[in-house]
């Protein structure tokens, strides 16, 4: 049984449908909402949830580093030695 809150999240999706949750330290929503250790649930490289993260959780990829969230897409943002940033969609 879902929860009231993940049933509006994962509204449309098949009962089936994998989903893959991904951690990092830091994840960003927009300019005046990011959130330090924080988990992001994607379905379909869509994000349909997410939370804290207050323990290590089954079925978790830490990515470490940022997610950042564009249009309900999340992106990794790797720092290279050089400075460079490259980001790569989840």
């Amino acid at each position: 049984m879902k929860n009231e809150t993940s049933s509006l999240l994962f509204e449309g999706l098949e009962e089936k449908t994998p989903i893959r949750r991904v951690a990092a330290n830091v994840v960003i929503f927009s300019e005046n909402e990011r959130y330090v250790n924080h988990v992001v649930e994607l379905c379909n490289s869509r994000i349909v949830n997410h939370y804290p993260l207050h323990g290590e959780i089954a079925m978790t990829e830490w990515l470490g580093g940022t997610i950042e969230i564009e249009n309900r897409k999340a992106y990794h943002i790797i720092k290279h030695a050089d400075g460079t940033l490259h980001k790569q969609q989840l």
